[in-house]
């Protein structure tokens, strides 16, 4: 079922929508060509480990994937906030639009999209701003897991969560600059809508979103099956032996390497940029939420629910009790 607004993007710009269209039965024609032609492919192992990341915007995500690709030796890819659809296919034809001087990339990606897999020691993507049922129950896609990615060894499941009073107070910088510049499209305030969300999931807030992880993360729900590793962001950026810990589940030999280091997905820090783009670990991370504490904007949000399963996961977070309503 088609959310509404995206019918309505569908009125109001035809072409787009027409596009969009024939892609979709462009790449459905192939996927069932090579589901065909490319039985013998199919049963190669590709992926030695395969690490599929889910998070919600703001929430550490590239700085934790930075971390554990950094320490994973051989040949590892990551592909960043994957749509439900051939990852390599979606890349290749992202690039070839908007970056077509990087030639040798497009070609890498164009060849994978048709089967042609490298063999990785490692492959990360991730998902960003996504329901968990979303990504998880959707029998189409799952069932063209291998056709998309290629068969792996061992799949792991890292769900990353942030204690909601930093997360939003990230997020709510971010959304500064979606008001500041008309040409910045993402409005950080809200759950992403480019993740063409099913319509049974199109109500939810950013504070939905954050119970869903919650839950998911606490075991009240089990949606992630393939070797779930459980990441809290404020424990991983302040306890080495936690990430230690986490190294191990993911059978990475740990050296720490990247914990320092700033990313440019996202454009870094949402209050510093890349300023501290060698020393990570010196940016006041876990104080966020004091320098929009006074914010209406940012104050609206929280309830005793949020503070009951915040202290759950987190511990309590001294202050925040004043934000509670």
């Amino acid at each position: 079922m088609m959310e509404k607004s995206q019918i309505v993007k569908a009125l109001k710009k035809p072409h787009l929508a027409l596009k969009k269209g024939k892609g979709f039965l462009v790449h459905n024609v192939e996927d069932f060509i090579r589901i065909i032609t490319q039985q013998h492919k199919l049963s190669e192992i590709v992926n030695q480990k395969e690490i599929r990341v889910l998070g919600m915007r703001r929430c550490g995500n590239h700085a934790i994937i930075n971390w554990i690709k950094s320490q994973q030796t051989g040949k590892c890819q990551f592909i960043n906030d994957i749509p439900k659809t051939n990852p390599y296919c979606y890349k290749y034809e992202n690039l070839r639009e908007r970056f077509p001087q990087y030639k040798k990339e497009i070609e890498g990606y164009r060849q994978q999209a048709q089967g042609n897999f490298v063999k990785k020691d490692c492959l990360i993507y991730s998902y960003e701003d996504y329901v968990v049922q979303q990504v998880t129950n959707d029998l189409i896609f799952n069932v063209k897991h291998d056709l998309y990615f290629g068969k792996s060894a061992i799949r792991y499941d890292v769900i990353i969560i942030r204690d909601l009073f930093n997360l939003l107070a990230s997020r709510l910088q971010r959304h500064k600059k979606f008001l500041e510049d008309p040409n910045h499209q993402e409005n950080y305030l809200s759950v992403s809508r480019r993740n063409y969300l099913l319509a049974r999931y199109s109500n939810k807030t950013i504070v939905d979103l954050w119970i869903d992880y919650a839950k998911e993360y606490l075991g009240e729900t089990n949606y992630l099956k393939h070797n779930k590793v459980c990441v809290n962001y404020n424990q991983w950026f302040a306890d080495v032996e936690y990430r230690r810990n986490i190294a191990d589940k993911l059978q990475i030999e740990f050296s720490d390497a990247g914990i320092d280091r700033v990313t440019s997905f996202g454009g870094g820090s949402s209050f510093e940029g890349k300023q501290f783009k060698s020393k990570a670990t010196s940016m006041d991370v876990l104080n966020r939420w004091q320098k929009v504490a006074d914010d209406p904007k940012y104050k609206k949000f929280f309830s005793k629910e949020i503070s009951e399963y915040s202290e759950r996961i987190f511990g309590h977070i001294p202050g925040t009790e004043s934000l509670i309503n």
